[in-house]
């Protein structure tokens, strides 16, 4: 315990070999707890990556009561529970476009190669930092803070980016064609 409280107020100053000391004390751990969430060896680990980025971006102002063991594992508990219920309001999301879709003319390989080839170039016709907010939100699915992080913008300068990228996804794109993009924005997965 005595260990961890130094590793900890060396982490605070900046120390990178206290946080390689964290991630080879916990990761593992950390990790079949993530799994036992997810159920998938590559999204657990890269939650377990995550946790301990975030460790170390917020180093300065890190509170910890108790055990960082304890505070760790409940920090990938909650990126856990976090990444179960986006995943499930996104195939909420594929469901129910899957479902107005069916109401449409089919779309046949030739069509759905065509929309993608359109919405690659649609993406790329987006002022950069549109592009890249809109890639890292709707695309990786990233949430606003994490986007606004990477991009060194405010969340509201990325929500912002977002919404003019929809505006201009329903200027360019048929309905029916919406209904689809949800599914061909795989394509950069």
């Amino acid at each position: 315990m005595q260990d961890e409280k130094e590793m900890l107020a060396k982490l605070r100053q900046g120390s990178a070999s206290a946080l390689a000391w964290f991630f080879k004390t916990y990761s593992e751990q950390l990790f079949y707890c993530a799994l036992g969430f997810v159920r998938d060896k590559a999204v657990a680990e890269d939650l377990v990556q995550e946790v301990f980025v975030r460790l170390w971006e917020g180093r300065e102002k890190l509170k910890v009561e108790g055990a960082v063991g304890g505070y760790l594992h409940q920090s990938v508990a909650n990126a856990c529970r976090n990444y179960l219920r986006d995943l499930e309001v996104r195939r909420a999301h594929e469901r129910r476009y899957c479902e107005e879709q069916a109401e449409y003319e089919p779309f046949d390989e030739e069509r759905l190669e065509r929309l993608r080839e359109r919405l690659r170039e649609f993406v790329e016709r987006l002022p950069v930092m549109c592009r890249e907010s809109f890639k890292l939100a709707c695309v990786e699915g990233l949430a606003y803070k994490e986007v606004a992080s990477r991009l060194r913008l405010s969340e509201n300068t990325v929500k912002m980016h977002v919404k003019r990228a929809y505006k201009r996804l329903r200027e360019d794109f048929k309905k029916e064609e919406l209904a689809v993009l949800l599914l061909a924005l795989d394509m950069w997965k």
